[in-house]
């Protein structure tokens, strides 16, 4: 009974908040912000035939996510059927002090998270760092928090990259050439650091006081017979694939032309892609561009890379390790059933997340629900800018769905020359926009439908009360410190 309820406590959790937000379209007006202000649009409520959309939309917006996360799965259980791999943990783990290994791994997925456009392009590395902890006798809360804890981490401090911190940009018309943005980009990378120093400070501390023989766990169990591990004991080839993987993380996802200027990846793109061609031997033969046409005509240049780009490049490296390491058909299905299989319930996290924002949001996405009434009563408590009503409004934003850039769909709207936000505190743009990226990362350590928490729950098997327990004193005290940083903001 307790097993089972560590496996799907969560979901029910998730479940709850679907029905509590199904709920509140029956209670609530709904309303939209625009330049000129905001207008009540009236109760728009949601029947039986919504409960199905918001489910599809849901799917439909997560698909790329899923399928990414499916992929991840079938990646390292081909890794698992070598010798190799476990060579490679194993003798990492043996070499690394405990402490040293877990802050180190914080920082590595929490800055990754902090500057790539992706977030959850950091997965990628998430199963193979948890080997490693694993082989080092850790326990799974601890575990947890080293690996999705610091993604969480990463998502508050966001810097740079997010896909959400983007979409806010275009939103609030508050892109990264904005002449004002400095400032509230170092205060992120502020929140950053002292989110990475206190989460990493309760880590070490439970760490230290966990029950020695506390369960560890693994999500890729190697799995491979004696006699054929003798034939799978060559490290080159993923070595090679692991230190690929992470250069193209940082190459494709990090937004070099946006956010530093670098025009060579773009110029590098356009060249191979239109300049690199074959022409055709007749008039009625087409010419043959050599990369657009093998890498398809949606390829962006580095730096400006989908999930789509590299759940193929994965793809491709698994049937690269697959026959590096001469893994059969038979045995490569049997691989991939068992990866999927790893995924498939954390998956089901997405889709609720995702539910979850399109029935605030309504299923027609004609406009703001019921979330923006709400937010204009706390807002309109006070004259002007208040940071009180702002951060309550921030955390009931957040709360009520799993996509930044939603949160700036509230306020305003990629057709309007202006928005609501831009407009009504143009003095204070920075600590607004510094409170709404920074608590949407915030609520995400402790909402049900955190996709990142609830992927890490469910795969490491851990009960959403147990983790509550845990990280309620780090919320307590780096809410303190956000409050501190905003009211700084908001008076220098």
């Amino acid at each position: 009974m307790k097993k089972k309820e560590s496996k799907y406590g969560l979901l029910k959790a998730v479940l709850v908040m679907l029905v509590l937000a199904f709920v509140l379209s029956w209670i609530i007006p709904s309303g939209a912000y625009s330049s000129s202000g905001f207008s009540e649009l009236g109760v728009l409520r949601l029947g039986i035939h919504d409960i199905a959309t918001s489910i599809y939309y849901g799917i439909s917006i997560g698909l790329d996510k899923i399928v990414l996360l499916l992929v991840i799965g079938v990646f390292y259980a081909v890794l698992t059927r070598t010798q190799a791999y476990e060579r490679i943990v194993s003798g990492i783990a043996r070499k690394l002090n405990k402490k040293v290994a877990v802050v180190m791994f914080s920082v590595i997925l929490a800055a990754l998270t902090s500057v790539l456009t992706q977030t959850f392009v950091v997965l990628i590395f998430v199963p193979f760092i948890i080997s490693i902890l694993n082989r080092m006798k850790l326990d799974k809360m601890t575990i947890l928090a080293t690996t999705f804890g610091s993604i969480l981490v990463g998502i508050m401090g966001a810097t740079y990259g997010t896909d959400g911190v983007n979409a806010l940009n275009i939103y609030l018309g508050y892109n990264m050439e904005y002449p004002n943005v400095m400032p509230a980009l170092l205060v992120r990378a502020g929140i950053l650091a002292i989110g990475l120093v206190l989460f990493n400070f309760f880590t070490i501390a439970h760490m230290s006081k966990a029950d020695k023989n506390a369960e560890s766990i693994d999500l890729f169990e190697v799995e491979v017979e004696e006699e054929v591990a003798q034939k799978r004991k060559n490290m080159v080839p993923i070595i090679v694939i692991g230190v690929l993987l992470f250069v193209l993380a940082i190459l494709g996802f990090m937004n070099w032309r946006a956010n530093f200027g670098v025009e060579v990846f773009k110029d590098f793109h356009d060249y191979v892609t239109n300049d690199i061609v074959i022409e055709g031997a007749s008039e009625s033969a087409d010419d043959f561009f050599v990369f657009r046409d093998l890498l398809g005509i949606q390829v962006e240049a580095l730096g400006q890379w989908d999930i789509f780009m590299i759940t193929s490049i994965l793809l491709i490296f698994t049937v690269i390790i697959a026959v590096c390491y001469r893994i059969k058909a038979n045995e490569f299905f049997d691989c991939a059933k068992r990866g999927i299989k790893k995924f498939l319930v954390p998956s089901l996290c997405i889709v609720g997340a995702y539910a979850l924002m399109i029935i605030v949001y309504h299923p027609s996405y004609a406009q703001s629900s019921y979330i923006a009434t709400i937010v204009n009563r706390l807002l309109t408590l006070t004259d002007g800018f208040n940071i009180a009503t702002m951060t309550l409004s921030s955390l009931l934003l957040n709360i009520f769905h799993t996509d930044l850039g939603f949160t700036g769909f509230v306020f305003g709207n990629i057709q309007m020359s202006g928005n609501f936000l831009i407009t009504e505190y143009a003095d204070y743009i920075n600590p607004v926009y510094t409170m709404l990226t920074s608590l949407y990362g915030f609520v995400q350590f402790f909402i049900p439908t955190s996709i990142i928490l609830g992927i890490g729950l469910v795969s490491l098997k851990v009960n959403y009360k147990d983790w509550l327990k845990y990280i309620w004193r780090f919320l307590v005290g780096m809410f303190i410190c956000l409050l501190i940083i905003f009211i700084l903001m908001s008076i220098i």
